[in-house]
């Protein structure tokens, strides 16, 4: 199933990785080991959780 971005903008994110990358190899390789490990929680919630827009207590609705 092909993505719903647009091709432009998945080859701006795919720069800004590489970029990122670049910048420090070591950190990039560690959040790409995170993702890798915790991928059933789903890439959505993983990112909730790195921009603190939420908590696990609450991507439960424990909270």
């Amino acid at each position: 199933m092909p993505a719903a971005a647009d091709l432009k903008e998945l080859e701006a994110v795919n720069l800004a990785l590489e970029l990122l990358k670049g910048e420090n190899p070591d950190y990039y390789k560690k959040f790409q080991e995170l993702f890798k490990k915790y991928r059933m929680i789903g890439y959505k919630n993983i990112c909730k959780l790195l921009l603190e827009e939420s908590t696990p207590k609450k991507l439960k609705g424990v909270e």
